[in-house]
């Protein structure tokens, strides 16, 4: 009986985890460049947000300056 190591690699990748695999054809035309961009933009975004949070955060828990 053959295992999955004794198929080619091209059967392998057929019978394996084919819907985690990067599809390089998608991401080189507009929609996955598109895709890439919204990404990049949304993680940016996020960051802005957290760092000025943070900044809030620590204006507000300052201590005072005694009196």
């Amino acid at each position: 009986m053959l295992s999955a190591r004794d198929k080619p690699p091209e059967e392998r990748t057929a019978s394996g985890l084919q819907g985690f695999a990067i599809d390089k054809s998608f991401l080189t035309n507009p929609k996955g460049i598109l895709l890439e961009v919204e990404l990049v933009f949304g993680v940016l975004l996020v960051f802005v947000f957290v760092y000025d949070a943070f900044k809030i955060y620590q204006a507000e828990m300052a201590p005072s300056p005694p009196q």
